[in-house]
């Protein structure tokens, strides 16, 4: 069958770490094996994911101040406006609020994906823009269902879909064989993600602490953030400072989950977390924190991973010793792994995306 090849715009504020950042690179790559696909920056500068296609940057990074934000907002959408005009795009995507609000602005052919759980995450001024701006949009994309709830309950929105996050399966899994540049003695647990409050990691600290899972299989936080002087003081006081390993940032965190006994999710709240896809991808059973939006949608529970209520210590205690220490538990879980994640491969869900 013919593709007619098409222009494709993805716009992003950047391509810093982020799980929507890289969701943009993959689906650049995804994108371009087929059309002509052109990524617009508002800051060049922070560069972590690879792309494919051409690069815009349009140099207009956040600002500080209410009149200056609102400035460089109105910039911001003239200038996509301006390269809209003069690129004709077939598909226009935007990514996160920071993208979405201006790019709708600049044409009402945009299709914009919100990243997050809106009810934890929008400022009252966001939802102001987006009670103004996405009912003008082409397309409001959400990446859980319970998203897309809560944005008909909040807005009333008619043109709004659901479309999971996409997760290149076949590349984590070339990744994952690489050698990993640290040597784990022994068994062990991995989290991964940012070192932040919401991440919750403090919570995951204190239920490893309280299980018997402990005695067998050392806890590894891959990440970074401005929560490590916090969460290293709690390993002191927990005493787990020959268990728990706190690398930092890993930029190839995939052959630490594939050797690791499961991947532990912790956090407040999130939108459709592509570390659980991944580590399921990579046979690897998870745990993870039931929050608002998105674990519901990944974890078949009891099947291919095991939910916990947000910040409950003792049900996170419980769920490590089940998974570390149930073997039977565990084959089962581990059978449904790989099965559990296969519509979410990437070339079915980039499909998706240009059908909309």
């Amino acid at each position: 069958m013919t593709v007619v090849r098409k222009k494709i715009a993805l716009v992003v504020y950047s391509l810093g770490m982020g799980g929507a950042e890289k969701v943009v690179s993959d689906l650049s790559f995804q994108f371009a094996k087929q059309h002509d696909v052109t990524l617009i920056l508002f800051d060049g500068s922070r560069m972590y994911y690879p792309y494919a296609g051409e690069l815009i940057d349009i140099q207009c990074p956040s600002k500080q101040g209410f009149i200056a934000r609102v400035l460089n907002f109105l910039d911001r959408a003239s200038q996509l406006r301006q390269i809209f005009r003069m690129r004709h795009f077939d598909t226009i995507i935007s990514v996160m609020e920071h993208a979405n609000f201006p790019a709708i602005l600049a044409s009402r052919q945009t299709i914009a994906a919100n990243h997050c759980n809106p009810d934890r995450n929008f400022s009252r001024f966001d939802w102001l823009f987006a009670r103004w701006l996405y009912p003008r949009a082409k397309r409001v994309v959400a990446v859980s269902q319970e998203g897309v709830k809560i944005f008909q309950q909040r807005l009333g929105l008619q043109n709004i879909d659901c479309l999971y996050n996409p997760v290149n399966l076949r590349q984590i899994r070339e990744l994952a064989r690489e050698r990993p540049a640290i040597q784990i003695d022994g068994s062990y647990i991995v989290a991964a993600g940012r070192l932040s409050p919401e991440k919750n990691f403090t919570m995951l600290l204190e239920a490893y602490a309280a299980s018997q899972a402990r005695q067998d299989f050392k806890l590894l936080i891959l990440g970074e953030g401005d929560a490590r002087p916090l969460l290293e003081n709690r390993v002191r006081e927990l005493g787990l400072e020959k268990q728990v390993m706190l690398p930092g940032f890993i930029r190839n965190p995939y052959p630490y989950i594939a050797q690791a006994r499961c991947l532990v999710l912790s956090s407040l709240h999130e939108g459709f977390p592509v570390i659980l896809i991944e580590a399921l991808g990579l046979g690897r059973p998870v745990i993870s924190t039931n929050c608002e939006t998105g674990p519901t949608e990944i974890i078949q529970q009891e099947q291919n991973g095991l939910l916990t209520p947000t910040n409950d210590r003792q049900a996170m205690t419980a769920a490590l010793d089940r998974v570390c220490l149930d073997e039977e538990l565990y084959a089962r879980l581990q059978q449904h792994t790989l099965a559990s994640v296969g519509h979410l491969e990437i070339e079915q869900v980039a499909e998706r995306w240009l059908a909309i």
